[in-house]
C-alpha cells in the first residue's frame, strides 16, 4: 500500500505582486490518475476558539477550482491567506 502526499507549489517564487497571474499546483507523490481535487481559501480571521472551523471563500471566478491547478488571474488582497488543496479518490 502506497500513501500519497500532496504538496502545493506556486508558479511565482517569493512575494506575489497584486494584479499578477498566479497558479497553485497541487501535486501528489503517488498519483493514480483518477483523483478529484478541491481548493479552499481558509479564513485567516483571528478567533478565540482553538476548535473553530475554518470557512472557505466562494471560489467563483477562479477557473480549475476542482482540478490539480488553481488559477488566480489577477491576485488581489482578498486572495491573501492560506490555500488548501484536498484530494479525494
Amino acid at each position: 500500500i502506497f500513501f500519497s502526499f500532496a504538496a502545493v507549489t506556486p508558479s511565482i517564487q517569493g512575494p506575489v505582486s497584486e494584479g499578477s497571474r498566479l497558479l497553485l499546483i497541487c501535486s501528489l507523490t503517488h498519483p493514480r490518475g483518477h483523483e478529484r481535487f478541491q481548493w479552499k481559501h481558509l479564513d485567516s480571521a483571528p478567533t478565540n476558539s482553538k476548535l473553530a472551523v475554518t470557512t472557505s471563500r466562494n471560489l467563483e471566478g477562479h477557473r480549475s477550482q476542482t482540478g490539480p491547478t488553481l488559477e488566480i488571474p489577477r491576485v488581489s488582497q482578498k486572495d491573501t491567506g492560506t490555500w488548501e488543496c484536498s484530494v479525494y479518490g
